[in-house]
């Protein structure tokens, strides 16, 4: 991953536990939906990843594509 995504993948972490503190969820709780958020956002990079190499598309081609 690159630091730019690691970044996004931060802020968005981030967001989903600001609004899990306003609910009042407890610590543990957000611990571990923190630590399956992080594994989702990144299995889904990888995911997407691939996908852009099986179809060919190059690093630079893929800062394009939105």
């Amino acid at each position: 991953m690159t630091i730019k995504n690691v970044q996004k993948e931060k802020l968005a972490v981030d967001r989903c536990m600001k609004h899990l503190e306003v609910v009042n969820v407890e610590p543990k709780v957000r611990q571990l939906i923190s630590m399956y958020l992080t594994s989702i956002y990144r299995e889904g990079y990888q995911e997407g990843f691939a996908d852009g190499e099986k179809n060919g598309y190059s690093e630079s081609e893929k800062g394009l594509i939105k």
